[in-house]
């Protein structure tokens, strides 16, 4: 005989019942990150902008932990945001020579997507793309190489955002 409780147990992949789901905390984390960042430069933090990267990095990260479901369309967007702020904050912050500071910041962008793998590893898109970054900023660093043409690499950055963004517009759901 099943036993009558006033609580039932609902997983993780079944709505939850009505009244009781859990409210969406990104738009309030989004707002949230921003007003720190914004707090930053009168508080003069040197290089304050490149913090609000990783403070939306932040709130897409709790959206992720804190929604309940691990959406895959936050989880991306916050490790790539914190990888990219950490790659604008840290020459600066630990006062790296300017040389390299292009491939600190590729070799951060690509540990950002490298924890997407780490942390989800049924989807191994963001690990190839870690490896591309991570070769290209190895080679800058290490070798002295440059692997993208002087003349494309202002948009090397931007193209792989917009490569990330529609890798998440049209990837499939995982169950």
């Amino acid at each position: 005989m099943r036993g009558t409780s006033s609580r039932a147990s609902y997983p993780l992949n079944r709505p939850t019942p009505p009244g009781t789901q859990r409210r969406g905390v990104l738009g309030g984390a989004v707002l949230l990150a921003i007003g720190a960042a914004f707090l930053l430069p009168p508080l003069g933090v040197p290089n304050a902008g490149a913090y609000l990267f990783v403070a939306l990095g932040i709130a897409f990260g709790t959206a992720w932990w804190v929604g309940g479901r691990r959406q895959y369309v936050y989880l991306v967007p916050a490790c790539v945001l914190i990888g990219f702020g950490l790659g604008l904050v840290t020459p600066a912050l630990f006062d790296l020579p300017a040389d390299t500071a292009g491939p600190v910041f590729l070799g951060m962008l690509a540990a950002g997507l490298g924890a997407v793998f780490v942390l989800a590893p049924a989807r191994r898109a963001p690990l190839l793309l870690a490896g591309v970054l991570a070769v290209v900023a190895i080679a800058d660093l290490f070798l002295q190489i440059d692997l993208v043409p002087l003349a494309l690499q202002p948009y090397f950055v931007p193209v792989v955002l917009i490569i990330v963004g529609a890798y998440l517009l049209v990837e499939p759901r995982v169950g």
